[in-house]
């Protein structure tokens, strides 16, 4: 059995973006692009402090993981996700976002 894949995309918003845009925008990424992905579990977004966010999404497979972020790279909602954020590399979707395997879980 494989293991899942957790993807850690950390991020910082751009200044004069509200965490109402950005949640809008979080929510159209979800629907209209992560949710439509081959391997798409579930995903969080987790906010810090001084616009510290993190996207977390879990993946049944690393290939869907990678096979996802290739897809971001030619999408319109996604691009706008991007925008939101500082220094993001639109032109690598992938920059800044790691994989890690799931090896166990305590609940």
């Amino acid at each position: 059995m494989k293991n899942i894949i957790i993807e850690w995309a950390p991020f910082t918003v751009a200044n004069g973006v509200d965490d109402a845009t950005l949640i809008a925008t979080s929510e159209a990424l979800q629907n209209q692009f992560l949710s439509k992905q081959r391997g798409f579990i579930k995903r969080e977004l987790l906010k810090g402090k001084d616009n510290q966010w993190v996207d977390v999404v879990y993946w049944n497979s690393k290939e869907d993981a990678e096979q996802a972020v290739k897809n971001a790279g030619d999408n319109p909602v996604c691009h706008r996700y991007f925008q939101l954020m500082v220094a993001a590399d639109h032109g690598d979707p992938g920059a800044g976002v790691t994989h890690f395997e799931q090896i166990k879980v305590w609940e």
